[in-house]
């Protein structure tokens, strides 16, 4: 009888695994949806622009003008607003000749615009001259309602093929790499990792490694510090996170952005249609949580600004002390900044058919905690503290399963809700290495 999977798996003090099952059939799920999503509604936006059908004529009409010509007989300014803000439009009369009759229509282009003053309008007319033939454009099926002597480009449409075409290469991305994942046990990714060391170029290309078992630190001791002798690195830069929310922000809101002017030009026109407003409210609704969320995120790292990290020695042994020294700049109230220094172990393993993956915490001590003071632009808060490796404990570790971390985690807790994270990984050698040495 196969055994029914199960979406939480044994809970062992605070950890907790998920079921690889779940999570893999989840990622297939989404990439997928992303990826279909991108191509159906490519191929729909394609099709309906060769055809020129709905919807696309409906929200860029132009796509389906057609070239002809027109005699301007006449042009004017016209009076819009009020008298205190006036504004002033310019429009030409056109005559199209067309087989079956002639059609007249004021007209410049499809969406009218004005000017402030009415020399500005006047000049906006320079080059049209009354009794000359010029190019335009009509809608072969409404003639009498569509001419126009400029033809704007379609801008929007190509703003929703790139989102389009993204939803694509995310999606497909996505979709590949989950389904080698998921076809791919432990022992076939430790044989992968083996052969690939064994490639000669990137056999020159890694650094040797004098203790295989433990990480190599040449990418902590790389950068001098202002005031001590290494500038820990970030582990994760904010600023790629920030750069993809605002990516999507943008490409989001740009689509959402056509749909919703659409919409609105077709009711203000006294022809709404509802199922392209229907679409368009929950596009607009998913533009507006990405921009909201962008400017959390900007708001959050204009107000905090970087942390740095330095530390007097490395790598770190234990039972020994060391100088660390913190600057964060920004300007915010700030109600508690503490210092950790966390070890963590995290192991891979092989559970009947499925693989696991756990991480524990195993080591957290106060380094050291400033609190209640302000950080104004230009003046950032600088301490120097010290901080003791415990004795006796593991020294980090790294394995084809199994690892140990050990990291110093700055947490920022700062007025307005406002609590940030930064962790910078560091190197704990065995005591008698340093005796050895």
């Amino acid at each position: 009888m196969p055994r029914w999977f199960r979406i939480w798996e044994k809970k062992r003090g605070s950890r907790r695994t998920v079921s690889r099952v779940v999570a893999s059939v989840g990622e297939t799920f989404f990439f997928s949806a992303i990826f279909f999503f991108g191509v159906i509604f490519t191929a729909m936006t394609v099709a309906s622009t060769v055809l020129e059908t709905w919807p696309i004529r409906t929200m860029f009409p132009e796509v389906a003008y057609v070239e002809g010509e027109c005699t301007i007989q006449e042009i004017r300014v016209v009076k819009l607003g009020t008298e205190d803000y006036p504004r002033y439009q310019p429009e030409a009369l056109v005559a199209l000749d067309l087989p079956q009759r002639q059609h007249h229509l004021w007209t410049l282009r499809r969406s009218p615009f004005s000017y402030s003053t009415e020399e500005a309008a006047w000049d906006r007319l320079n080059g049209y001259e009354p009794g000359w033939i010029y190019p335009c454009w009509y809608d072969p099926g409404s003639p009498g309602q569509s001419v126009v002597l400029e033809r704007t480009p379609a801008w929007g449409l190509w703003v929703i093929f790139l989102v389009l075409i993204s939803f694509i290469v995310i999606g497909g991305i996505g979709l590949i790499y989950t389904l080698l994942l998921m076809g791919t046990s432990v022992e076939r990714r430790a044989a992968i990792a083996k052969k690939a060391k064994t490639l000669e170029l990137l056999r020159e290309a890694m650094p040797p490694t004098t203790y295989p078992s433990i990480p190599n630190d040449a990418n902590l001791t790389n950068s001098p510090g202002v005031r001590l002798a290494f500038r820990l690195p970030i582990e994760v830069s904010p600023g790629w996170w920030l750069l993809a929310t605002l990516i999507f922000s943008l490409l989001w809101s740009g689509m959402a952005g056509v749909f919703f002017i659409a919409a609105l030009g077709n009711h203000l026109a006294g022809k709404p249609d509802w199922m392209l407003t229907i679409i368009s409210l929950p596009t607009i609704g998913i533009a507006l949580a990405a921009i909201s969320q962008f400017l959390r995120e900007v708001t959050a790292h204009t107000r905090v600004g970087p942390t740095g990290l330095e530390i007097s020695n490395h790598p770190l042994y234990p039972g020994k002390e060391y100088r660390v020294f913190v600057t964060q700049a920004g300007k915010m109230k700030v109600r508690q900044l503490q210092i950790l220094l966390i070890c963590e172990e995290a192991a891979t393993f092989l559970q009947g058919t499925d693989v696991r993956s756990e991480t524990k915490r195993v080591v957290e001590e106060e380094v050291a905690v400033a609190k209640g003071f302000e950080i104004k632009p230009g003046l950032p808060f600088e301490a120097d503290y010290q901080l003791k490796v415990p004795e006796g404990c593991m020294h980090s570790f790294k394995s084809d399963h199994n690892a140990i971390h050990w990291k110093l985690v700055v947490q920022i807790n700062a007025d307005h809700g406002t609590r940030l994270s930064r962790s910078f990984p560091i190197v704990v050698y065995p005591a008698e290495l340093e005796v050895a040495r």
